[in-house]
């Protein structure tokens, strides 16, 4: 017995020594590592960033929160770790990661990110003006306007919103545009909401109002609404002379103009060309390069305007002149029913029904969610009075179609004119 005791001694010696040397060796591996977050984007301040480090063997995490220049520093164990850095705020987001990074000494590590915008699900059309008045005896419409609701409970950004009309008036039959329901529509003209990507926020319950142009109308015409507090407007200084000169608010940002097949921001006071709004998933001169679309008009010449998926299309109102509507211009995926107005320059507006707390109802039927309402909505210019002259000169009933694209009667621009 006591031979065994001496024979384990040495070994119980030797394991200590061990134990003691695997301590001491423990203690050596911790390190520092510095992260530094890079982006190509101009990123101003990185604090609402979450670092996340997970080690694989433990699979414990750290989380920590970035410096406003996006650094942040920590002693950690050597090991394998996964390394993320990530920001997330309504459809826009950052995200960059080192996978299996072997952490052996002190070092400083650059992790790159990329920033992702996604649809910006929850917007939707709140009200629409688009019929015109009556001002003075004569008919008219320069204070046409609609309005973006954000619907959802996150925050999005407008930013690259494009807004469009079909091309197929729904007043006339079926033709080559509706050949392409319902995967595809034939638009008419693309608008877009400026910005980076993150430089419009959007928060639950909040509106943004786009004018045709936005100053006060009713300065000039008794019907019409002040729109000089905007927040967007349409302005085109190179339109055909036919249509006037346009009016420029150096207040109000401008929606970038890409393309009309009738060379203006035209919105039909009767409704047959159905508005709607989608986001293209590039750059709008790649969209538009890879979704061209040709036809053959009246004259036998070939044409081209630019259809949109319907996957793409945020919202769209199957609008339209009361016992008129034929073949719908929208899918149903987008409408599946659509809502009129009792003719041109009535003064009507299209506005969506109130539901619960600040959500407006949405089920993709224009039928039941949206109602004609007498009167336009002034979206004055917040904490003063402005004095703006009118956007074109008054006309005449006689020369109203060529001073107005979409007058009294079927303008040469919609699909029944076009196409016959």
């Amino acid at each position: 017995m006591c031979f065994k005791k001496l024979l384990l001694l040495p070994a119980l010696i030797t394991g200590v020594c061990l134990f003691s040397s695997c301590e001491k060796e423990k203690i050596d591996e911790s390190v520092t590592l510095s992260i530094q977050a890079t982006s190509q984007e101009n990123v101003i301040d990185y604090t609402e960033f979450t670092l996340q480090l997970k080690e694989l063997r433990t699979m414990k995490s750290v989380k920590k929160k970035l410096t406003d220049k996006g650094t942040c520093e920590l002693t950690l164990n050597k090991g394998t770790y996964t390394i993320s850095i990530e920001w997330k705020n309504g459809n826009a987001s950052f995200f960059g990661t080192m996978e299996n990074y072997s952490v052996t000494k002190s070092e400083t590590l650059n992790i790159p990110l990329t920033r992702t915008i996604s649809q910006p699900t929850g917007i939707i059309f709140k009200e629409i003006f688009f019929n015109g008045e009556t001002n003075s005896g004569k008919m008219m419409h320069p204070d046409q306007y609609f309005v973006l609701y954000n619907n959802g409970d996150a925050t999005v950004y407008a930013d690259g919103i494009t807004f469009s009309v079909s091309l197929h008036a729904n007043w006339s039959e079926a033709d080559v545009f509706t050949e392409l329901l319902p995967g595809e529509v034939v638009a008419a003209q693309f608008y877009s909401i400026p910005g980076n990507g993150l430089q419009y926020p959007l928060k639950p319950g909040d509106s943004l109002v786009i004018a045709r142009t936005a100053i006060n109308h009713h300065e000039s015409y008794e019907n019409a609404v002040d729109l000089s507090g905007a927040d967007f407007e349409v302005y085109e200084p190179d339109m055909p002379a036919q249509f006037g000169t346009d009016v420029d608010n150096p207040d109000v940002p401008n929606l970038i103009a890409h393309f009309s097949i009738w060379g203006i921001f035209n919105m039909h006071p009767r409704g047959p060309l159905a508005p709607f709004i989608f986001k293209p998933e590039t750059d709008m001169k790649t969209f538009m390069e890879k979704n061209k679309f040709s036809f053959k008009n009246k004259k036998g010449e070939t044409q081209y305007t630019y259809k949109v998926p319907a996957g793409l299309i945020i919202d769209g109102i199957e609008t339209g002149n009361e016992g008129a509507v034929k073949v719908k211009s929208l899918p149903s995926s987008v409408d599946k029913g659509y809502i009129t107005v009792t003719g041109c320059h009535r003064q009507e507006s299209i506005r969506r029904k109130v539901g619960a707390n600040h959500k407006l109802i949405d089920t993709n039927n224009s039928s039941e969610d949206c109602v004609r309402v007498k009167g336009q909505t002034p979206h004055p210019k917040k904490g003063a009075k402005t004095k703006s002259g009118a956007v074109r000169s008054v006309v005449n009933g006689m020369s109203y179609d060529k001073e107005f694209p979409g007058g009294i009667q079927e303008f040469a621009g919609s699909s029944w004119n076009v196409l016959h």
